[in-house]
């Protein structure tokens, strides 16, 4: 919790700058934000820290102002800047007593100063920051304005220097010159509990090879912002109508006085990161997306317990035009607002459309449809096609900002791990695959096809994928398999099996979400197709998955698993709930017993840290055992998609 409350930072800007009322819940320990528990966002972050350690490195000689305590950093701060030439890392310049940022790099040549904000963002020299009208590009959006505050509170405090705002990018065209460049950057936990990286010893500049980060100079960007023009009045924020200085103090004056701004809601809240389900609040703990409609609107309890217009899937263009209704529960849509002309909805013979999905999942919210599932008999005329053996195939993969080994360039993909369900036309499932790259260091990626291939050449069985990433995954290693042809003795020949099962193939995967999508919806889906929302909901629904998987289950990483659970209400278990934590209590250097891996951003993570040389075997064997059964459920909840599937359809 940030003790210094009435300072506006610039992480409580960035937090509060498409809604003011949120960095009054970022101070605040019990309202839990839905990034704590992301797997992938904690991810990011790891590779931020890094990239922020690399940067420092490659502006040696500078201070670091270590102290957490602001007052303290403060008086460093300004010790430094008495100095006509100074570097500094993460320097506290405060203006007006009411401002406050800490800049990841900050060199200082007389009153010439470079502000230089560390992303782990990638740059690429073709990118730009404008669209054609001169607006902002959105996805540049959250960075330059985190470097527009800061030059606006620098240029403030120190109206006599001249500042160039910079932004310390990936640079995705970069080659990697050395080897173990990510090895040297390790991400531990000091005693407080809070991360930092750990360099490896005997880590120089030197040592880092030719440069991967690009610093660019964003003064054109933040003039932009500052003068208004950054986006379309039509996409502000009232207090974003202001000029940015009125913005800014508005801001940190309602922080002063420690109030909330006034509550707005709108389609901005459905990405709130303070909307954290009520069942996952802890003792103490509230959800500021309740207590923001709470307020706007006076719901109680059981206003939030009704499918909100924000689950609609895909919905966004719906939102709003709902919202300017007074329409706020998908209970209350009218037929006259229906994306989709209802007649015949659920017994169409083709696929449905994104709008018609829509409004069969309005539908059963309403009641206009009774059930609580529907399922497209097309469906059937699809799976007719597909031919035995069934082979229900997974990857897991990373994109680092900083590579393992020189010649790589950043953010390219690694697959690590794959997992192979196998189906027989008789029914019989077996794991019939699976493999994991164990080795420190290496691009896993030529390995992983070769085992794959070997896996599944064996016949012409259909292969299954679950959302079209295991498509561009393998797209992606044929280019680099293209780049690498002279290195390589079996490129061609691993390029052209690659070609025979990618989009486009004569044994092209089948997307089982695409079908999820167009022929399936269950009302426990709740506008979600992830596999995490569809498994445990088509559990409860199959009663051939019910009598199945209250069975023992045999596979590679599990000895008579039982899937289906029920809890206390009778309701099924998800079963990435019932994966058995990492023990890490007999393990050196950790104070926590468990850990889990039970999504694809703890699984980077996990593989991640396996490439660091001071990881001992014993701690290797039970992350990658992990890994391996993490992997293994997830094409398992393929298999288990597929027969409740053949189930409704009379075939098991």
């Amino acid at each position: 919790m940030n003790t210094q409350k009435h300072y506006l930072t610039k992480s409580l800007f960035n937090t509060s700058r498409e809604c003011a009322s949120r960095s009054y819940y970022a101070k605040r320990d019990k309202y839990p934000s839905v990034k704590d528990e992301d797997g992938f966002l904690q991810s990011l972050a790891e590779g931020g820290m890094q990239v922020g350690e690399l940067a420092c490195l490659m502006h040696p000689g500078g201070q670091s102002i270590e102290s957490l305590n602001s007052k303290e950093a403060i008086t460093q701060t300004n010790e430094e800047l008495q100095k006509k030439n100074v570097t500094l890392y993460e320097p506290a310049i405060t203006y007006d007593d009411k401002y406050l940022i800490r800049v990841d790099v900050f060199e200082k040549n007389g009153n010439d100063v470079n502000l230089i904000e560390v992303k782990a963002k990638s740059w690429s020299s073709e990118k730009e920051f404008f669209t054609l009208s001169g607006k902002i590009q959105s996805d540049w959006i959250p960075y330059l304005y985190d470097v527009a505050f800061q030059y606006w509170v620098m240029s403030h405090a120190h109206p006599d220097w001249n500042i160039t705002p910079n932004l310390m990018l990936v640079n995705k065209d970069a080659i990697t010159t050395v080897d173990g460049l990510y090895q040297r950057f390790r991400v531990v936990e000091n005693k407080n509990g809070r991360k930092e990286i750990k360099l490896k010893p005997g880590t120089t500049l030197a040592g880092l090879g030719e440069p991967i980060l690009k610093k660019v100079d964003v003064s054109e960007a933040v003039a932009t912002i500052l003068e208004g023009k950054a986006i379309t009045e039509a996409k502000k924020t009232p207090l974003q109508k202001l000029n940015f200085s009125e913005w800014m103090h508005t801001l940190a004056d309602y922080h002063i006085r420690d109030e909330q701004y006034p509550v707005e809601i709108g389609d901005k809240c459905r990405n709130c990161e303070f909307r954290v389900p009520l069942v996952k609040l802890k003792d103490g703990q509230k959800s500021g997306f309740v207590t923001c409609w709470k307020t706007e609107l006076g719901w109680d309890e059981g206003d939030f317990q009704e499918p909100h217009i924000f689950d609609l899937w895909n919905g966004r263009s719906f939102y709003g035009n709902m919202m300017e209704k007074g329409i706020y529960h998908l209970k209350d849509v009218t037929m006259a607002d229906l994306p989709a002309n209802p007649d015949g909805i659920t017994t169409k013979q083709d696929a449905w459309d994104s709008k018609e999905r829509q409004t069969v999942q309005i539908l059963i919210e309403t009641g206009g449809i009774a059930e609580d599932e529907v399922i497209l008999n097309p469906l059937y005329e699809k799976m007719s096609r597909w031919q035995y053996p069934l082979h229900f195939l997974d990857f897991e993969a990373l994109r680092l900002a900083i590579p393992f080994l020189k010649g790589r360039r950043p953010y390219e993909q690694l697959a690590f791990q794959f997992s192979v369900h196998t189906m027989q036309e008789d029914g019989t499932v077996t794991h019939s695959a699976e493999w994991i790259d164990r080795e420190r260091g290496s691009f896993p990626n030529y390995e992983c096809v070769r085992q794959l291939k070997s896996a599944l050449d064996n016949d012409n069985g259909t292969i299954f994928q679950y959302t079209y990433f295991e498509n561009t995954l393998l797209t992606e290693v044929m280019n680099q398999l293209m780049d690498d042809r002279d290195q390589v003795d079996d490129a061609d020949e691993l390029i052209e099996w690659i070609q025979i099962i990618i989009r486009g193939g004569e044994r092209e995967m089948v997307d089982l979400h695409k079908l999820i999508k167009q022929y399936h919806y269950h009302k426990d889906f709740k506008g979600s197709i992830s596999i995490k929302k569809v498994l445990p909901a088509i559990l409860n629904a199959s009663e051939v998955l019910k009598e199945k998987y209250t069975r023992p289950y045999q596979g590679k990483n599990f000895s008579g698993q039982i899937w289906y659970q029920e809890n206390e209400e009778g309701r099924a278990i998800d079963p990435y709930k019932l994966l058995p934590p990492i023990n890490f209590e007999n393990l050196p250097d950790y104070e926590t017993g468990e850990e889990f891996i039970a999504d694809g951003g703890s699984a980077m993570m996990a593989y991640a840290r396996m490439q660091f040389d001071d990881i001992s075997p014993e701690e290797r064997n039970t992350v990658f055992n992990a890994l391996l059964s993490y992997c293994e459920l997830d094409t398992l909840a393929m298999v288990m998609i597929v027969e409740a599937w053949k189930g409704v359809f009379g075939e098991l």
